[in-house]
């Protein structure tokens, strides 16, 4: 009998979302198969089927998965900068520098998968994942700045997505350093 058949559904999914995670964000939406996630994860594509009927279904997987551990990851990072005394908001971009500097680095899956879709239940998706994100920082913000404006969260997601979005781009950290320090200007200027 092959692994594959010994494996518990609860088991087959989380091998073919490690596979989707590990395929479409290296390689994109476009450029993977069910073929390629069946040989990567090692389910079968009778047992792939009746998970995920369509690619589309897969996708939307996909991105809730991804939505869930990235939010898990990264609220733990920023909380162990907190724990050093790092500024609320300021550990954001101390999280994000740890990100960007692990290999395979491609940019912020929701946004690559922006690019590639129209499917209302994915923009569904990644919508839910950058508001989420936005009320994260808008509780960061409010710990360390209650007298922020209202619209700093929001401004903060901008000012994360495109030094997230530069650093994929130019293979650099310079973009980020950058971004912090105009956070940490911004900060500076808000009455306490």
């Amino acid at each position: 009998m092959s692994p594959a058949a010994t494996m518990t559904v609860d088991d087959s999914r989380r091998s073919v979302l490690r596979a989707a995670d590990e395929l479409f964000y290296s390689r994109g939406i476009t450029g993977v198969t069910m073929g390629d996630i069946r040989d990567v994860s090692g389910v079968s594509m009778r047992r792939l089927y009746s998970m995920y009927p369509s690619k589309d279904d897969l996708v939307a997987g996909w991105l809730t998965d991804r939505h869930e551990s990235w939010m898990s990851w990264f609220t733990a990072t920023v909380d162990r900068h907190l724990a050093d005394g790092t500024d609320a908001v300021l550990a954001t971009f101390d999280a994000i520098g740890e990100w960007v500097t692990t290999p395979g680095y491609r940019g912020c899956a929701f946004i690559n998968s922006l690019a590639e879709t129209s499917e209302t239940t994915h923009r569904t998706i990644i919508a839910r994942h950058k508001r989420e994100l936005n009320d994260h920082l808008a509780g960061l913000a409010a710990r360390d700045h209650p007298t922020a404006p209202e619209w700093l969260p929001a401004a903060l997601g901008v000012i994360l997505d495109g030094a997230i979005v530069q650093c994929a781009v130019f293979d650099d950290t310079d973009p980020l350093d950058a971004a912090r320090a105009a956070t940490r200007h911004l900060l500076e200027t808000i009455p306490t």
